[in-house]
């Protein structure tokens, strides 16, 4: 089955598709380097770097199916959270392509707060959407964790199908949840390494002596960043952002510390919390590794979503011809 992936990124949701079955006609983003990425990792795909809004998508009419997450900076809680940011509105160009593709089933991806009540007008414009080019829809806020994600990570997810009832994947049933310690605990004593996206930041003295202090879960005030309990879900892995000593908003990829070690994660390490496969390697300086790694979703709940929806698709010629057939 052939689809249309927009805001492509790192490659999270592509992976998970991928191991469901299905082919990308085209995968969409406009930083360059996110594209490299894509690239490097699959030659073979069809890549394009540039702004949706300058985007034809008519010559992919009759993919099967359009997935993508619009940028979510002025939607999360993280963030400023800024109403008037203009990456607030692409989904209404996700959805002009929509319209354009005419496919099967969408799915939408975006941070758990678009659901919050002063995100209340998107979130509305985005169910009038899927009404008025006819899919019917079901949305819910899934946790990665209970997906076989070693992290606790929230998101609002959309499904939406033409025919039949749209659902939701189920979360694996109750078992242990996968930690911290499952995913990245042997790399600890890796030496550093640059084509493994496996490079350790180097700390000050004094930041390494405090961090040495911190407890499982503890949060170091000054930075406002914590180290990671080993036993449980990761914390949710960020595309930037943190704070310094001074409370001064940071830039660059600042991801949580780790377990065992007085330092903060590897790009590999938050990779591998994304449930990343090892050999999928992230192109760019290790600020922009990180931002592919911490926008994107994690490649397990990725590749339950494409299970529900392949279900989806297959299925719903046979509900027609069931329904035909009783008439």
């Amino acid at each position: 089955m052939r689809y249309v992936s927009l805001f492509s990124g790192g490659g999270g949701l592509d992976l998970g598709f991928e191991r469901a079955g299905f082919e990308p006609a085209v995968c969409l983003d406009n930083d360059p380097v996110a594209c490299e990425t894509l690239r490097h990792n699959r030659p073979g795909w069809n890549v394009v770097c540039a702004d949706i809004r300058e985007f034809d998508a008519t010559k992919y009419a009759g993919a099967e199916l359009v997935v993508g997450g619009p940028p979510c900076q002025g939607f999360s809680t993280a963030g400023k959270g800024n109403p008037d940011d203009p990456r607030n509105f692409l989904w209404k160009e996700y959805f002009r392509v929509v319209n354009e593709v005419q496919p099967q089933a969408v799915v939408l991806e975006n941070v758990s707060a678009l659901s919050h009540k002063h995100n209340g007008d998107h979130l509305t414009g985005i169910m009038r959407a899927l009404e008025e080019q006819g899919f019917n829809f079901s949305l819910g806020v899934l946790n990665a964790a209970e997906f076989g994600v070693p992290q606790s990570r929230r998101r609002l997810i959309v499904v939406g199908v033409r025919d039949g009832l749209a659902k939701l994947p189920t979360p694996k049933p109750a078992q242990r949840l996968r930690n911290v310690n499952d995913a990245i605990l042997d790399l600890a004593s890796m030496p550093d390494t640059p084509s493994f996206n496996h490079v350790a930041n180097m700390h000050a003295d004094h930041v390494v002596k405090r961090w040495s202090l911190l407890e499982p879960g503890q949060t170091d005030p000054n930075y406002r960043r914590g180290r990671l309990d080993g036993n449980r879900p990761s914390v949710t892995i960020r595309a930037g952002g943190g704070y310094g000593p001074k409370g001064n908003h940071l830039g660059g990829f600042h991801p949580p510390i780790h377990p065992t070690l007085p330092r903060q994660l590897t790009v590999r390490e938050a990779a591998r919390l994304q449930t990343f496969p090892d050999s999928w390697f992230f192109c760019g300086p290790k600020t922009i590794q990180g931002r592919q790694v911490g926008n994107a979703v994690p490649v397990e709940l990725a590749a339950a979503i494409a299970d529900t929806v392949r279900g989806l698709i297959v299925d719903a010629p046979d509900a027609r011809a069931v329904g035909e057939a009783a008439s």
